[in-house]
C-alpha cells in the first residue's frame, strides 16, 4: 500500500499467516488463540511443509467455522521464507499476522495492533510487532529448545547494565549486532501523530518473526528472501530492515504474544549458526551498493563472531568447541558467497550451499 493512502474509517481485516513444519500440537494452540481474539481474523492461511500436511489440515479445520476462511496449503519446499511469501500471496486481508506456529496471542493482542493500523490514516506504518508475554494457555507437554540464551551462564549476564552490554557486544546475542546494514542505518521511528491518536507505540529495530505483523501490500512489495532454505536465521531482521527503509516499523507495547520456542523440527544449533552467518553474507552480496565496504564490515564482524562463539563454548563447557568450529566453517563459506562473480546465478549458488549445510546433518 503506497504511503499516503487514506485509511481513515475503513474496516481493516487481518489474516493469520503461518509457516509450519511438524508442529501440529502447537499449531492447534496457535490457531485457537487467534480465533479467540476480541478482533477476530477473517482468514487463516497455513503453509505446511510437513509430509502429513493433509492430516494436519483436517485437525485445524475442526477448530474453524464458516465465519473464518481457512486456506491450508502444502509447501513446495522447506523454507520458512518461501512459505511466508506463499501465505502473504494467498490471503486477501489487509494485515498479515505472520507469527510463528508456536506463538500464542493474548485475547486482546490483535485488537491492539489493528487499532494502530486503523488509526494510521497515512498508511505510514508498514509493520507492527507484539511484545513477549506469559503463555495464555497451559502448555506442559511440548518440549522447548535448548540454547545458550536459556543457560545458567547466560541468565546471570542480565543482572546489570554492563553485563547486558557484554551480552550484546561481546557475545553478539541479538540480530542487530550480527547484521551488516548495507543500505543505511538500522532502526525505525514512531510517526509523530501516533501519541495524538492514543497509540502506545515504540520504535523498532526488528519485527521478530514470532511476533511479526505487516501490511499485506508491504509484504508483496518487499517479500521475504526467497533464496533462503529451511529455518532461515535472520529472515525477520532482513525484512524488518528493508521495510524500515520505505516506511515505519513499530512495537505495540501492550500487544502480548507468547513464544514457546518448540524443540521439534529445528535444525541443529551448529547448522543454525552457519546459516545465520552465511545469510548475512548473501544479503550483502545481493543488495549492497558498496560491496568492498561491506565485505570489510563483514570481516570485522566475523572476527568478533569467532571470539563470541569461543566464549560461548567455554562457558557451556563444550570442549569440542562446536560453535567455534561452525563459525570457522561459515567464515570460509561466507567469503565464497561475497566473492561470487555472477549475480544472475547467485541465488542458485547459495541454495546449493545451503543444501550441503543441511544435508551434513
Amino acid at each position: 500500500m503506497p504511503k499516503g493512502e487514506n485509511l481513515a474509517g475503513t474496516n481493516l481485516t487481518w489474516a493469520l499467516c503461518v509457516a509450519t513444519l511438524n508442529r501440529i500440537d502447537m499449531l492447534e494452540h496457535c490457531v485457537a488463540c487467534a480465533l479467540s481474539q476480541t478482533w477476530p481474523p477473517t482468514e487463516i492461511v497455513i503453509v505446511d511443509a510437513s509430509e502429513n500436511w493433509q492430516d494436519n489440515r483436517d485437525r485445524i479445520a475442526v477448530l474453524t467455522s464458516d465465519a473464518v476462511s481457512l486456506r491450508y496449503l502444502p509447501a513446495p519446499l522447506r523454507s520458512s521464507t518461501v512459505q511466508r511469501n506463499i501465505g502473504i500471496e494467498a490471503c486477501t486481508a489487509d494485515i498479515c499476522m505472520l507469527i510463528d506456529d508456536d506463538s500464542l496471542m493474548h485475547p486482546d493482542c490483535a485488537e491492539i495492533i489493528m487499532r494502530a493500523y486503523t488509526a494510521d490514516k497515512e498508511g505510514e506504518i508498514l509493520g507492527i510487532a507484539g511484545v513477549p508475554g506469559p503463555s495464555p494457555l497451559s502448555i506442559k507437554d511440548v518440549a522447548r529448545k535448548e540454547s545458550f540464551a536459556n543457560s545458567s551462564p547466560a541468565k546471570s549476564m542480565h543482572a546489570t547494565k554492563f553485563m547486558r552490554f557484554l551480552w550484546r557486544e561481546l557475545f553478539l546475542m541479538g540480530r542487530a549486532v550480527n547484521f551488516v546494514p548495507y543500505a543505511g542505518p538500522v532502526g525505525s521511528y514512531v510517526p509523530g501523530w501516533a501519541a495524538e491518536r492514543g497509540l502506545d507505540l515504540v520504535p523498532a529495530v526488528q519485527l521478530p518473526g514470532c511476533r511479526m505483523t505487516i501490511r499485506r501490500s508491504a509484504g508483496l512489495r518487499e517479500p521475504f528472501e526467497p533464496a533462503f532454505r529451511s529455518y532461515s536465521p535472520g529472515e525477520d531482521f532482513d525484512i524488518s530492515y528493508r521495510l524500515s527503509r520505505i516506511g515505519a516499523i513499530c512495537v505495540a507495547s501492550a500487544a502480548r504474544i507468547y513464544h514457546h520456542e518448540v524443540a521439534a523440527s529445528r535444525i541443529r544449533r551448529e547448522q543454525e549458526l552457519v546459516l545465520s552467518i552465511c545469510n548475512v553474507a548473501y544479503l550483502i552480496r545481493r543488495h549492497s551498493p558498496n560491496i568492498a565496504r561491506d565485505r570489510r564490515r563483514w570481516s570485522v564482524l566475523m572476527i568478533r563472531r569467532l571470539l563470541a562463539e569461543l566464549l560461548k563454548d567455554g562457558l557451556s563447557q563444550r570442549w569440542q568447541l562446536p560453535q567455534l568450529r561452525a563459525a570457522w566453517k561459515a567464515a570460509s563459506l561466507g567469503r565464497d558467497i561475497l566473492t561470487f562473480p555472477d549475480n544472475d546465478r547467485l541465488a542458485d549458488h547459495y541454495v546449493a550451499i545451503q543444501e550441503r549445510i543441511l544435508a551434513a546433518g
